[in-house]
């Protein structure tokens, strides 16, 4: 409501959470290693629907990234790299 009154625009962040498709693309972007800090800060800043942020206002929200950077960058990418590399060899071999 401070914001309405001071006459500012609610504005979210371009990666975020708010929906199903929203939050694919925010995982793939974390996933693939670019720019997952800055997603991380805000989502540790996030306090709740319709609230502003605050600073390290859930702290939790930072283990989250680092297990999905765990097992989604090192596990689920290096397995689909896998693939495309046997696929790959195979076509090497049918040549």
């Amino acid at each position: 409501m401070e914001c309405l009154y001071a006459k500012g625009k609610w504005e979210t962040y371009d990666s975020n959470f708010d929906s199903v498709p929203l939050s694919m693309i925010t995982l793939f972007i974390v996933a693939s290693l670019e720019g997952w800090p800055d997603i991380m800060y805000s989502t540790v800043d996030a306090t709740g629907v319709e609230r502003g942020p605050k600073i390290d206002a859930s702290p939790f929200h930072a283990y989250f990234f680092v297990i999905f950077i765990f097992i989604g960058s090192f596990l689920f990418l290096n397995l689909f790299i896998g693939v495309i590399f046997m696929k790959f060899q195979e076509a090497q071999d049918e040549e």
